[in-house]
């Protein structure tokens, strides 16, 4: 165990602190760390409980696996296939085969109306390929800027929370800093309490809450920023109504990610000023200002991907030959019916319409990787900034703050009780924020003592 500091032996470690507004990260709040311990052990031996379950929920009979996954696979299958652009191919398809096999001569001579495949390959395989490739590619990069924005915001709040600047006697970092009594009534209209000593207290829970408080407004405008509709279909390039409805959603976007994502990020930094207007070195503040950085990077590359799509021709492309090429092979299928039998010569041509449009089908989910709710493959957006973002950061704020009370969200942290806008109401409740993964089998013992 580390010893204390001859000069400080005989101190209070927080003479100028009430039990209200104790520091998270002082080296010397023992209790603190016992707390924190403890809190990790339990959560510790519930996770032990939940893997076991786990486990066992997820142990089946390969015979049964072959049934249920094979039974999944058709009905994702029928899901994804059957729409109109299917039943428009199908159509066509089976209509050219049978006015083709009408066709046929009936005399017992040898027919051949066999077409080159090689322009089914050519024309329509490879460019589904290539946009399947790059769709792929840019869910990738928009879970890489996803990390990086979860990893830099649980940075910042730790930062926030609990960095300190005392180095053993040289100074006492948060530990000894005093609110400025005319910064106190600015805020809040009134003057900040005071000890028996007659200082004021800094209340560093109320500054990593009102970080806090910021970091989940700001995932929470994200979310709702990368879940609005797609406005880039070519519906909305091509048509009079289709580019109204674009004005409406990007004007709605550009309001959204302008007003609150960036007004967020501009409050975050004013939280780093108060941090080295208190104290905090430069070398300390520059890497918090490196971690803003990485958020607002993060945050455009995913603006990136959702407002800029693969090449707007060649989905158009794309979409008109998968439904038009399969009848213009008409003669093939007619052939095989004519060599073998009808039902056969239609069931080939309807299997390569499915074939084809099954292909855009991926295409087009993997346009927009932001809508998880109408897509497979698709980025679980709610999942990863309303919930699981919202989840670590009272996970952090528990470990830094473990006598704290319940977080509270508001709409603006440090308005007073009396504001017009109703600044202490609720933003949003923990029932807006439970998992779609959630299992009640689940719920950890803090949960349940509530």
């Amino acid at each position: 165990m580390a010893t204390t500091p001859t000069s400080h032996r005989n101190e209070d470690p927080t003479p100028f602190l009430s039990s209200s507004s104790a520091i998270s990260a002082s080296p010397y709040a023992h209790h603190d760390a016992i707390l924190r311990s403890n809190y990790l052990a339990r959560r510790q031996r519930e996770n032990m409980r939940f893997e076991r379950d786990a486990r066992r929920v997820s142990s089946h009979n390969s015979l049964v696996l072959f049934v249920w996954d094979g039974m999944s696979a058709i009905s994702i299958f029928a899901n994804m296939l059957f729409n109109w652009e299917t039943t428009l191919g199908c159509s066509l398809t089976v209509g050219a085969t049978l006015l083709a096999y009408l066709y046929v001569p009936n005399d017992d001579g040898e027919w051949n109306s066999r077409l080159p495949d090689i322009l089914l390959s050519f024309a329509i395989i490879t460019p589904l390929s290539q946009s399947i490739t790059m769709g792929w590619n840019r869910r990738e990069m928009a879970l890489k800027a996803l990390a990086t924005y979860r990893s830099a915001v649980n940075n910042l709040y730790v930062a926030h929370a609990a960095w300190d600047w005392g180095e053993c006697s040289k100074g006492r970092g948060r530990r000894g800093c005093e609110e400025n009594g005319e910064d106190e009534a600015d805020v809040y209209g009134r003057s900040a309490p005071t000890t028996t000593t007659g200082k004021k207290n800094i209340d560093w829970l109320n500054h990593s809450d009102a970080t806090l408080c910021h970091l989940i407004h700001l995932s929470d405008s994200l979310f709702q920023y990368l879940t609005l509709p797609s406005a880039t279909r070519a519906r909305h390039r091509a048509t009079a109504k289709g580019r109204k409805e674009a004005n409406v959603v990007l004007s709605t976007g550009r309001e959204i990610f302008t007003s609150t994502v960036c007004g967020r990020m501009s409050m975050l930094s004013q939280m780093c000023e108060a941090l080295k207007y208190r104290g905090l070195p430069g070398n300390e503040a520059s890497r918090i200002r490196n971690w803003e950085n990485s958020i607002t990077t993060a945050i455009e590359d995913l603006r990136n991907v959702k407002e800029y799509r693969t090449l707007q021709a060649l989905r158009v492309y794309e979409r008109l030959f998968c439904l038009f090429l399969p009848p213009f092979f008409a003669t093939n299928y007619a052939q095989v019916a004519h060599d073998t039998n009808l039902f056969l010569g239609i069931a080939t041509g309807v299997i390569t319409s499915i074939a084809l449009t099954g292909l855009f089908e991926c295409v087009r989910t993997l346009e927009d990787p932001f809508v998880s709710n109408l897509t497979l493959d698709g980025i679980d957006v709610r999942e990863e900034l309303v919930v699981l973002a919202h989840q670590e950061l009272l996970v952090s704020r528990k470990m830094w703050f473990p006598k704290a009370g319940d977080f509270v969200l508001t709409s603006d942290f440090l308005a007073g009780d009396d504001a017009t806008d109703n600044a202490r109401d609720i933003y949003r409740n923990n029932e807006d924020r439970l998992s779609r993964h959630f299992s009640p089998s689940l719920r950890t013992s803090d949960e349940l003592s509530k």
